[in-house]
């Protein structure tokens, strides 16, 4: 699992630390260290909710099985629904 710090203002996660501050890259809003909001983000699962998507939407897991194997390329459950 990943920590990301996440921008209060925009929600972006592109840092620049300019005279003891942090500045959003993308919109510019100013932070304290302490003030911005960490996130945690887990790559297991967004593949975990895109198989039960693949499952109830059969229609569309060729999509949602690309993007499992963006993530994982060794995916055999995505694997099986190209």
């Amino acid at each position: 699992m990943m920590k990301a710090l996440i921008c209060d203002n925009c929600g972006a996660s592109d840092f620049e630390k300019r005279n003891g501050l942090w500045y959003c890259k993308y919109c510019g809003t100013s932070f304290e260290n302490d003030t911005k909001k960490e996130s945690d983000i887990s790559l297991n699962d967004d593949v975990k909710r895109l198989l039960e998507k693949c499952k109830a939407e059969p229609f569309n897991a060729r999509k949602y099985a690309n993007l499992i194997l963006d993530i994982d390329p060794s995916n055999t459950e995505a694997l099986k629904y190209l």
